[in-house]
């Protein structure tokens, strides 16, 4: 089932189409794209709080995460979305040479790119808490030799 949902996000549209299919195309996998960057999302959202909130370095009335953020995130992630097609679009028109899988190339970097941003936060501080813990473990164990 995951394969062929990659294949149908990725799909090489036919060549020659028109500006209007083009956006079609790329709203027709907007919704599914929120699902994957949302779900991947909350997974490193979890992983992030976990890790800032066990390390102790957050001080007492302290976020974690600015509150506005989680607003605006999935605001900027769709508006970046959208520049996939306003990209698209007169790329096509003034380069008429470029490739039917222009498009599913943008998604696939758009994709890429959010996912990877999304991931920084996540991967610094879990991998912060992952090191105090060890050194935590090692210093516990040189202790007590």
């Amino acid at each position: 089932m995951l394969k062929r949902f990659v294949r149908w996000f990725f799909a090489i549209p036919p060549d020659g189409q028109s500006p209007w299919q083009v956006v079609v195309w790329w709203e027709k996998r907007r919704i599914p794209f929120n699902i994957v960057i949302g779900s991947y999302a909350v997974v490193c959202l979890a992983g992030f709080l976990w890790a800032i909130i066990t390390s102790g370095t957050l001080k007492p009335g302290e976020d974690a995460i600015e509150p506005l953020a989680l607003l605006v995130a999935p605001l900027g992630i769709n508006i970046l979305y959208t520049l996939g097609w306003l990209v698209e679009l007169p790329s096509r028109r003034f380069l008429s040479h470029l490739t039917p899988q222009f498009g599913p190339i943008l998604l696939a970097a758009g994709t890429g790119l959010g996912l990877f941003l999304i991931t920084i936060p996540a991967v610094l501080w879990v991998g912060y808490r992952v090191l105090q813990l060890l050194g935590t473990l090692v210093s516990h164990g040189t202790a007590s030799q």
